[in-house]
């Protein structure tokens, strides 16, 4: 089986570098009845991986600066799956940011699966990498499910991410290329230097570092019920709130201060796109960081993404991705040096919430307990930030280079602050907590 990788998801391959590695990442712990045996775990993993027909497949590259997907003749799924044993949660966060930190080998399927033991209360904790080229957070999650035990989910839950469409260059027409203009152009209206000394940019290389805050679902759910929006909303401003007290620390959270946020929006029909690779667009919102009332602050993420969606993931400066998939593969090859140090000049950090089932998942008959997902980091960028919603609670990840955001008590703690600052404003409407 061979397929043909999208425009975008030869930007993604071309963009690489080792600063910057662009593979998504996801840590999931698991609680055991039974006593942890890694081995056993990997060879489970393994043998599940096998039969993935994607996971067996490498990209290779033409002259013309297209690629397609081919079976690795040397595949054996031993090579990409690891195990390794910790003690203590300081070591275990260091362990996973030194793993997100190292890029994969493209000249091999570009994945990797590392199980660690060692977790308080005898838990395991599986890390995932699979390159952006692979595939978007949509089918990321299509893929994990399979090396997961069987469970509830139907094939109506999660579409095959391993049936895959040829894509085919074909003339565009007169409407296509009238799109493209169009989101070019608001691409470029909304281009502007980077703040000079904003915590949130860099140009350094300092090593990344992995964050994971947890959070209780039903909080999310009353403040949603009192203010409004959706539950995407109230994280968004809880993100919001959480960058504000960073900045302010800094001396960086002026009043009419904002941090743009490219926010990606799954472009897969409802029915169910059994297409590989990536179909993204996005939404572009700036975080209003500046305002100090945290219902204020909720209100305009609201708004915003309410006009946002009201516009459609297919227009507007968020559209980027959409842009890129319809740029021809040989410039993304010639230009990606270039494109990809320029996302500073449109967005200050990425902000993505990956969908996850609600049903209960485990592997090898243990409980998954947590899905942290990891968002790759665009040079210049200080900070990625990704949550998930799994049963009763919020996952919340941080992949920084900053000092000052690589402290999971805070990360905690501002967090927490948020969802009180919210929650004690229920009180001005005269409900219960």
């Amino acid at each position: 089986m061979t397929d043909h990788l999208s425009p975008l998801d030869i930007a993604f391959l071309a963009m690489e570098g080792n600063a910057n590695p662009l593979h998504l990442g996801a840590v999931a712990t698991f609680a055991p009845s039974t006593p942890v045996h890694p081995a056993r775990i990997a060879a489970v993993l393994c043998e599940r991986a096998s039969e993935i027909s994607r996971l067996r497949q490498r990209a290779r590259t033409s002259l013309l600066g297209g690629a397609r997907w081919v079976e690795d003749p040397g595949f054996a799924p031993e090579d990409h799956v690891f195990t390794h044993h910790v003690r203590g949660r300081e070591r275990f966060a260091t362990l996973v940011s030194h793993l997100m930190a190292q890029p994969l080998d493209l000249a091999r399927p570009p994945w990797e699966l590392h199980v660690v033991t060692g977790l308080a209360g005898g838990r395991f904790a599986v890390v995932a990498k699979l390159h952006h080229s692979l595939c978007d957070g949509m089918k990321a999650v299509g893929l994990g499910i399979q090396l997961f035990d069987p469970s509830r989910l139907s094939n109506a839950d999660v579409s095959s991410p391993v049936v895959a469409k040829s894509i085919i260059p074909s003339l565009p027409s007169l409407r296509g290329i009238k799109d493209t203009i169009d989101i070019a152009s608001s691409v470029l209206m909304n281009t502007r230097p980077p703040t000079l000394n904003s915590p949130v940019l860099t140009s350094s290389s300092r090593p990344r570092r992995v964050v994971m805050s947890r959070l209780d679902l039903a909080d999310v759910h009353r403040i949603r019920r009192v203010h409004g929006g959706t539950v995407n909303d109230v994280l968004l401003a809880l993100v919001t709130g959480a960058l504000r007290h960073w900045l302010s620390a800094h001396g960086s959270a002026s009043p009419d201060s904002v941090v743009r946020a490219l926010i990606p929006v799954n472009q897969r029909s409802r029915s169910g796109d059994g297409s590989s690779g990536n179909s993204i667009s996005g939404f572009l919102l700036s975080l209003p960081v500046g305002i100090a009332d945290p219902v204020e602050r909720l209100q305009n993420v609201r708004a915003q993404m309410e006009s946002a969606k009201a516009a459609g993931p297919d227009r507007g400066a968020g559209a980027l991705p959409l842009l890129a998939d319809k740029v021809p593969p040989l410039v993304h090859r010639l230009a990606a040096p270039v494109a990809a140090r320029c996302a500073p000049l449109l967005f200050d950090t990425l902000v993505t919430s990956v969908p996850l089932p609600s049903v209960p998942l485990s592997l090898d008959g243990a409980a998954l307990c947590e899905m942290y997902p990891v968002a790759p980091v665009a040079p210049g960028h200080a900070v990625g930030v990704a949550l998930s919603v799994y049963r009763s609670s919020v996952h919340v990840c941080l992949n920084t280079n900053q000092s000052w955001m690589s402290d999971a008590q805070w990360l905690d703690g501002v967090l927490r602050r948020e969802v009180s600052s919210l929650q004690d404003a229920r009180e001005l409407v005269g409900l219960p907590r």
